[in-house]
């Protein structure tokens, strides 16, 4: 006579397989999106940084007009350089905001762009700063 105390055992591994299996392709899902996530806010960072930059080198090119280079968001622009700029920003990154600190007497320009995105809770910032001489 045939023991049938494994009877339906294959049928079980055979779940239990197909569960890990599931929960394994799910995990991969789970860290595709996250992966996704952080190569948005890679993009909205150097979008930032790029920003920046760009104003601080039109700065240093116009060091004897550094004080119009003042700004602060949805206030008046001293020049069409900074009033561009601003409007690049906006276009540039969601929600974005951006001022512009210069000190005139130690020749320093701070620039801080701030953007958050649709899929954010919080709202990012990256500041650039610079000593600009002749």
């Amino acid at each position: 006579m045939k023991n049938n105390h494994q009877n339906g055992s294959v049928m079980l591994e055979a779940l239990i397989s197909i569960l890990i299996f599931a929960f394994g392709v799910l995990a991969l899902f789970g860290m595709q999106s996250v992966a996704l996530q952080n190569m948005a806010q890679s993009n909205y960072r150097a979008t930032a940084v790029y920003m920046a930059n760009q104003l601080i080198g039109s700065a240093q090119g116009d060091i004897n007009h550094l004080a119009n280079y003042q700004y602060t968001w949805n206030g008046t622009a001293a020049n069409t350089i900074v009033s561009t700029w601003a409007t690049e920003v906006a276009n540039a990154l969601p929600a974005a905001s951006a001022s512009v600190a210069v000190d005139t007497t130690n020749s320093t320009i701070s620039v801080t762009v701030s953007w958050k995105a649709p899929s954010d809770s919080i709202r990012h910032q990256q500041q650039e700063s610079t000593y600009v001489s002749y």
